[in-house]
Formats: C-alpha cells, structure tokens, sequence
C-alpha cells in the first residue's frame, strides 16, 4: 500500500469517528423537544439533564490518556463505541417511558465513552494533518458537522413520519457503533510513539505544566467560548424554536441549517487557514458568531432566525479546530495540551445546560444566548495567542 493510499484511509477512519459522535450527539439534540415532553422537565430541569452527557465525558477524560497509551487507539476506540453505542440504544426506551434515572444514566454513559473518542480522534487528527502537505484538520472537523447535519436531517424526517424516539435511537446506537468499530481499525498507520505520550513522570509533569502555561490557558478560554456557543446552539436552538411558534420537525430543520452551513466551513477551511493564517481566522471566527447570536436573539424585533443561524453557524465553522491546532504546535506537548483542552470542552458542556437553563427559565432563551456572546466577544480579543509557534 502506498503511502498516500495509507493516510488517505487514516484520514477517513479519523474522520469517520468525527461523523458518528456527532450524529449521535445530533439525534439527541434534535428530539431535545420530545424528550423534554417525556421526561415532563421544565426548562431549568432540561438544562440540568443536559449536564449528564458532560459530565459523563469529564469521568471519561480523566482516563483517556492512561487508556490509549495503554491499549493504543485501535482497542480504545472500539471499546468506547461498544459502549457508547448500546447505550444510546438504551436511552430512547428510558426516555419513551419517562424513567428519568435510566435516562439520566444512560444519557452519562453515552457521554463518558464519546469523550474518549474525542480525545482519540483529535490525537489522530492532528497527526493526519501533519502528515499531510496540505491542511486537513477542519475537514476532519467537518465530519463532525456532517454527522450533526445528518442527524438533525434525519430527526426532522422521522419526526415528520410519526417514527417513535426509541425506535430512532436504537437503530442510530447500532449503525454509530458497528461504523466506528471498522473505522478505528486505520489507526494503526504510523508508529505508536506518535499516537500519544508514554505516561512515564516526564509525561506526568507535562500534564500538570499545562495547567499553569499562560498560552495553554487561554486557548483554553478561547475553546471554552466556541464550545459554548456550539452547546448553546446544540441543546437549546430548537428548544427555543418551539417556544416561538415552530414545529418540532421544523426546529429540527432550522437546527440542520446550522449545521449545514458549519459543514460547509469546515470543508473549505483549510483553504482559508492557508490563506489568511490561524489567527485571523480565530478572530474573524468570533466576530462573526458574536454577529450570529446577537441576530438570533434579537428575533423578537428583526425575525430573522435562520440568517442569526447561518451566521452562528459560519463563525463556529474553524473557531475550535484552530484551538485544538494551536494545542498541537509542540509535538511533544500535544497530548497533555489536548487532554487539557478537551477536558474545558466537557466543563463547558456541564455549565451550558444548567446556565442558560436557569437564566431561560427567569428571563427567557433569547435571552440567555447572552452568555455565549460576551464569551465569543471575549475569545475575539485573545485571539492573538493562536499564532503558531516558532519553529526552533
């Protein structure tokens, strides 16, 4: 096999695993409405279900490092899709049958295992993107956003066709599962030491440095930001739809053009990045979701939802990968410096819920999209820490 046959199946393994924790993730977000109704919450209680998939990937980070270095990527990810694919088989029937708890625990063991994968897909994504002449990694990333598309398309179809929760969810769990398993098995095309640190004390130490590197920390903020806004979108968009008028099906849809215009961002990305540097992409990235959500929010005056979405969308597109690839400049850091970030990510997944939940409950969602743009407005202004690093 020759070597350009070699990364282009490594990238589409990694991508693959992008595409399938996304549509998972997607087919949950996209029913929020239904599941809310099931589970009779209110907007508070919803915001605090939907710290349960959070906070199953920050148990699930703690131990993604010791996994893969020592099992490898390949055994790792096939066990986190076992996992996370039977479990989300089971959520649709908690869900349908109003037992809040097994949805609760089922909904966490889907989030543990996707945080692994996380890990293990941005270790392998960057190692693609170096690998390469060209930049691939928000491609990579865009797999996420088709997986997204996808699942909210889908959502929206079987809604419309009157296809139960469960039913959708366990034939998602069991095409998710069976997909990655296979797509894992192109990990293997590079040596090991590339795949991640190997958790003796010099690795240890790095763990910790990240924690105090003044750089790390606020990329750290800046992924926050992105993820936040992303978590806004994902777990409220179409909760707030409804409440304006929508349909279910319909907030699905409008929930799909988001992504749609992400996906579209993503793919061309590298493109931009090549041109016009990290940085800037960084900042043009936040200003234009800031841009988005302000839009968005303001529904009440303009009514203009899908253009506040397609704004949202296009600045989301690269914000993130770019944090992920300013992480990744030293190769020897890389690791402990992406644990880092992504364990934000998951902290940001938990503060999401509950935050715009409790401020959407007194006030409003419109209102609580707030908190997503002062945070965009404030990675704007840091932007500049992205700038890679010079090359000794």
């Amino acid at each position: 096999m020759t070597n350009q046959k070699r990364l282009g199946l490594w990238f589409a393994g990694t991508s693959a695993i992008f595409f399938t924790r996304a549509l998972l993730f997607s087919t949950f977000v996209s029913r929020g409405p239904e599941v809310k109704a099931a589970l009779n919450l209110n907007t508070a209680e919803m915001g605090l279900l939907s710290m349960v998939f959070p906070a199953g990937g920050i148990t699930g980070i703690l131990f993604a490092g010791l996994l893969v270095n020592r099992f490898g990527t390949r055994k790792v990810n096939a066990a986190t899709y076992i996992i996370a694919g039977l479990s989300f088989v089971a959520l649709g029937p908690a869900v349908v049958s109003g037992n809040l708890f097994l949805a609760s625990a089922a909904l966490f063991f889907v989030g543990l295992p996707m945080a692994i994968s996380d890990f293990v897909g941005n270790i392998e994504g960057t190692a693609v993107d170096k690998a390469s002449k060209r930049s691939l990694f928000p491609a990579i990333h865009g797999l996420f956003g088709v997986g997204m598309l996808t699942g909210a398309t889908l959502a929206s179809w079987l809604i419309a066709s009157n296809v139960g929760l469960d039913v959708s969810f366990i034939a998602v769990g069991i095409f998710a599962g069976a997909v990655s398993v296979v797509a894992g098995l192109t990990f293997d095309t590079r040596p090991k030491k590339q795949i991640t640190s190997s958790g003796n004390q010099s690795d240890k130490k790095h763990a910790l440095r990240v924690w105090t590197e003044k750089r790390s920390l606020l990329i750290a903020v800046i992924g926050f930001s992105f993820i936040l806004a992303e978590g806004a979108a994902g777990v409220w968009v179409p909760i707030a739809l409804t409440q304006t008028g929508f349909s279910g099906s319909e907030a699905a849809f409008a929930f799909g053009v988001f992504w749609i215009v992400i996906t579209i961002g993503r793919l061309i990305g590298g493109s931009i990045v090549d041109l016009i540097g990290r940085r800037m992409v960084v900042l043009l990235s936040a200003l234009i979701t800031s841009s988005g959500i302000l839009v968005f929010m303001a529904v009440d005056f303009i009514a203009l939802p899908y253009m506040g979405l397609v704004l949202w969308g296009l600045g989301m597109a690269i914000g993130f990968p770019m944090a992920i690839a300013s992480m990744s400049d030293e190769p020897t850091m890389a690791p402990a410096r992406i644990n880092m970030i992504i364990s934000v990510v998951y902290i940001s997944g938990i503060t999401v819920g509950p935050a715009l939940g409790a401020v959407g409950q007194v006030a409003g969602l419109y209102v609580a999209f707030g908190i997503p743009l002062v945070m965009m407005l404030l990675s704007a202004a840091l932007s500049g820490v992205t700038r890679p690093l010079a090359k000794n």
